[in-house]
């Protein structure tokens, strides 16, 4: 059994879940989900540091405390996610078989992604409130300031400011999950170019052009809950079209490679300001028509 804590209660779990999420099934057990929770756990864990979950999990059961709802609200969703095949089915001696009564019966393909995706949205959206509440509070979440976590998104050299204006992202979370993407594309495409310090004078461009590689190598690379809804509902869309027979990561660089187009186009129009910057300066400095002691017009 892992040693990160679960905030909630065995005994009063449905009650309890019931006020964190809109929905839920109030006979849902404990037990049924318990493994989706420790996977939330790490994950979520693994995104703000080990320190920091544990001194909100401390509060427990605090109903008043913001920061221990927003981690249970991201928590559930993300293990009803995780956990939404096996809610679905029944696997026992005799086989693996869908749940089905006089009364109920299993929900189509597209109700259940669509659930799915929903489920992975509103995780999103309480991780990025979550992260909020830490960056609102140092004070009483030294653990956040102080963490590997939030020391790298600190030191990002593209905000998630930047993702909103080319991009329409606009949660932190995301920026955490992509950091090392970014740090790859800064390191390869924009150091080369500019060494250590960008011209400010550029800095949209390379900001646009950075988003979009990034977003094309997160296309491929990261897990399909890690992406915006935005790539989701691409991939999703590529797959029903005429590509069901298709596996998800040919899907997956289908899309990317619409990203990876942007980005060329963006790069090269950077090259071009970077080139005329060049030629500019040139011409500054190197006056094709030196004044010398002979020229009248000299004035000393």
């Amino acid at each position: 059994r892992t040693m990160i804590q679960i905030p909630f209660s065995r005994d009063s779990f449905a009650d309890e879940a019931k006020s964190r999420m809109s929905g839920i099934n109030t006979t849902l057990e404990f037990d049924n989900i318990e493994s989706g929770l420790l996977k939330a756990v790490h994950l979520v864990a693994d995104t703000i540091g080990e320190q920091t979950y544990s001194k909100i999990v401390q509060a427990y059961p605090d109903p008043d405390f913001e920061a221990l709802e927003f981690l249970q609200r991201s928590l559930l969703h993300w293990a009803l996610y995780e956990q939404l095949i096996y809610l679905i089915v029944r696997i026992g001696n005799d086989g693996i078989t869908t749940k089905k009564n006089n009364d109920e019966t299993t929900i189509y393909k597209y109700q259940q992604d669509e659930l799915a995706n929903n489920l992975i949205n509103t995780a999103w959206f309480w991780m990025g409130k979550l992260i909020d509440v830490l960056n609102r509070d140092p004070e009483n979440f030294k653990e956040w300031t102080d963490s590997g976590q939030k020391q790298e998104l600190d030191e990002l050299p593209i905000s998630v400011q930047d993702f909103n204006r080319w991009l329409g992202i606009n949660n932190l979370y995301f920026m955490i999950r992509v950091r090392w993407i970014i740090r790859e594309v800064w390191m390869d495409s924009v150091e080369p170019r500019f060494g250590e310090v960008v011209d400010e004078r550029l800095r949209d461009k390379v900001s646009r052009a950075v988003v979009y590689s990034v977003m094309a190598l997160a296309c491929k690379r990261l897990a399909y809950a890690d992406l915006p809804e935005s790539v989701r509902k691409d991939i999703d869309n590529e797959q029903s079209k005429t590509n069901k027979d298709k596996a998800e990561t040919h899907i997956r660089e289908s899309v990317s490679r619409q990203f990876e187009k942007q980005a060329i186009r963006y790069w090269n129009d950077l090259d071009l300001a970077i080139s005329i910057g060049r030629k500019s300066q040139s011409n500054v400095h190197d006056n094709p028509f030196p004044v010398t002691g002979d020229d009248k017009f000299m004035v000393v």
